[in-house]
């Protein structure tokens, strides 16, 4: 059972990566090098500003506090796009487009498990980096339609498309099986496993199938793609972690990926 000081620091950790990439995101990999906090850049932030990613991701951990309902979670979204709430500074920027066209839709009356994308082109990574507090309350849970559910209705707040979903289980699964101590390459084994159970779209899933292969941690750096794209930006995380020495080291290679820094981060 995961502490109360194992939760926060895993959360500031996160927001500590966010700020990293924040001043870079957009950037050709090879055109800079970060090796410690730094501001502006990309946005024109002061160092260890946080993006969207964790403003986000703190909209979910107070609505899983408050035991908030989708409704619930997607008024506390306004506010952020609105009203600047849950950012560092009073000011909200990097806006990613499905999640921007989502929360108007629920402004102008959508029901929130249809407000967002549910195009292919739709396929970012918006719900994907705000949804792993899930893994923490949903960690002991057995039943997997239980947890699928929570993670559908979480995900589909945003991005409806069945490859982003399919993202976020991956994503949910293999940090429940972190946290219970498993090695991440069988966590990524039993994060399949869940899929396999479900009824999702095996063409969809296929998407992902790069993943599972045996060499995947091997594949040079060159080759991992860190943009945007749902998978790009799964692939590129799982990488980093598989092939890093240490936090401080998985952090500063996500940044200097280039492109999505501070999500990848």
């Amino acid at each position: 059972m995961l502490t109360a000081k194992q939760i926060k620091q895993g959360i500031i950790n996160g927001f500590v990566a966010d700020a990293l990439g924040v001043p870079v995101e957009f950037q050709q990999r090879g055109s800079y090098h970060v090796t410690q906090m730094q501001g502006y850049g990309t946005y024109q932030q002061p160092a260890g500003s946080w993006s969207d990613d964790s403003s986000l991701t703190l909209i979910l951990l107070a609505n899983l506090v408050q035991a908030g309902t989708m409704h619930d979670m997607m008024r506390k979204m306004v506010t952020w796009l609105t009203q600047d709430a849950y950012t560092p500074a009073q000011l909200t920027f990097d806006i990613g487009h499905s999640t921007q066209v989502a929360i108007q839709h629920f402004m102008q009356g959508s029901e929130p498990e249809m407000a967002g994308d549910a195009s292919e082109m739709g396929n970012g990574n918006g719900a994907l980096m705000r949804i792993a507090p899930l893994a923490i309350v949903l960690q002991d849970e057995v039943d997997l339609k239980t947890r699928f559910q929570l993670i559908r209705d979480t995900t589909f707040i945003t991005h409806r498309h069945p490859r982003a979903l399919i993202g976020s289980v991956l994503y949910v699964e293999l940090l429940r099986h972190l946290l219970s101590q498993l090695p991440l390459e069988t966590a990524l084994q039993q994060a399949f496993s869940s899929v396999q159970q479900l009824d999702l779209p095996r063409a969809e899933v296929a998407h992902y199938q790069r993943l599972q292969q045996s060499d995947f941690w091997d594949i040079p750096e060159q080759m991992i793609h860190s943009s945007g794209y749902v998978v790009d930006s799964l692939e590129a995380a799982v990488w980093v972690a598989g092939n890093a020495d240490s936090l401080k080291d998985a952090m500063l290679t996500a940044v200097n990926l280039g492109e999505d820094t501070d999500t990848i981060a």
